[in-house]
């Protein structure tokens, strides 16, 4: 029987494809059941990381893209992450290297202070 989560449960564990890169949010129960990368097809993604604990505030990928256009987002990542914006769904460092917006998704849902400023700007726009 596939993995069935409960209706309580989201997505908090980041995985990433070593061949193509490709990283998106998995349940924790399915760590072990993982098979092949949804972009490439390859084998056996990594475990990157859980996104902030017991906070209940995730936001999906998919909604915090869609949030990009917001003024006080690009504000948060600049302050909390030191990135600044290229322009569309692109962000660089300090040093100019650009940094994948799933990084950058990734790294404000592991702080439960700006996943907290994330998930409040979502629900914003969600009303």
């Amino acid at each position: 029987m596939p993995f069935q989560p409960l209706p309580e449960d989201q997505p908090s564990c980041t995985v990433a494809c070593s061949a193509c890169g490709h990283r998106w949010l998995v349940y924790e129960q399915q760590l072990g059941l993982l098979g092949s990368c949804p972009v490439c097809g390859a084998a056996r993604p990594r475990y990157m990381g859980s996104v902030a604990p017991g906070s209940g505030r995730q936001v999906s990928f998919g909604r915090f893209r869609a949030l990009l256009d917001e003024p006080r987002l690009l504000t948060l990542i600049g302050q909390a992450l030191g990135l600044r914006p290229l322009g569309g769904e692109r962000f660089a460092d300090a040093q100019g290297r650009e940094v994948p917006l799933e990084d950058v998704h990734f790294a404000l849902q592991g702080n439960a202070g700006w996943q907290g400023q994330v998930y409040n700007l979502h629900m914003s726009r969600a009303r």
